[in-house]
């Protein structure tokens, strides 16, 4: 009986830790009203190798469903692949031969290809990602969303948040400072309710953008940073009024 004994009262102690550890976990995210632009898909980055420099052209940006300001890389004069392009962030179906029958070259169109059924199938895009490793800081990016947005559950919290980090930490030591995998990685601190993190890898996120609007406004529309990192949302702020185009609704 006191083996018995003995494994009930670790069990329960495990379960006890446990329970106090997601609490905390919960606690912390409701704070932070769960982090809501975190979740933003940043197709700026996803989109950034795909089409050539152009002269800025204002225009109507679509929108897209995962939130967040509408790519910057496509205001530019209105070509046919800038329209497949417009269709693929507002989430329009699409076919690989779409991309292949315009100027995109195989390797952008199989690219193309891939993020065109990112809403669909999810899970097998990142299949796909998954079976060899990022050459691109873009699908490093991507592969770490997908997993981050569908793989996470209450059982596998600690595990799948951790193992992306350390990923994360290997595609920046391999790629450098790219902004979209600042904000990732602080997507996976925020699942944990790590919010002195968060701030730090959104700052980071915004200064190696240059400041790109998606990331000031991912600072500027989380409400609870204006209490705990006033001077931040102060310099993302002026950085939008600088450039009040900048300024519209994301859609949290």
């Amino acid at each position: 009986m006191s083996l018995y004994l003995t494994g009930g009262m670790a069990v329960a102690y495990a379960a006890g830790v446990v329970t106090v550890h997601r609490v905390a976990v919960a606690r912390r995210r409701a704070l932070a009203h769960g982090y809501p632009t975190l979740r933003w898909l940043d197709w700026s980055s996803l989109l950034r190798s795909v089409l050539p420099p152009a002269q800025k052209v204002e225009r109507a940006l679509p929108h897209a469903s995962e939130g967040g300001p509408a790519p910057e890389i496509l205001l530019r004069e209105r070509t046919r692949e800038v329209e497949l392009l417009d269709a693929l962030v507002e989430g329009s179906p699409l076919q690989l031969e779409a991309f292949q029958e315009a100027s995109f070259s195989g390797g952008e169109a199989r690219w193309l290809g891939l993020l065109s059924r990112l809403r669909e199938e999810p899970r097998r895009v990142l299949e796909e990602l998954e079976e060899t490793e990022a050459n691109t800081p873009a699908e490093a990016y991507l592969r770490e969303w997908l997993a981050l947005e569908y793989d996470v559950t209450p059982l596998n919290l600690e595990l799948m948040t951790f193992g992306a980090k350390r990923r994360i930490n290997r595609a920046l030591r391999r790629f450098g400072d790219q902004a979209a995998l600042y904000f990732i990685r602080a997507r996976a601190s925020s699942l944990l309710g790590f919010t002195g993190a968060v701030l730090d890898d959104l700052a980071r996120a915004v200064y190696f953008s240059r400041q790109s609007p998606f990331y000031l406004q991912a600072v500027t529309q989380l409400s609870f940073v204006e209490d705990v990192r006033p001077a931040l949302v102060r310099a993302c702020q002026e950085a939008l009024a600088r450039d009040p185009s900048h300024q519209d609704d994301a859609g949290v």
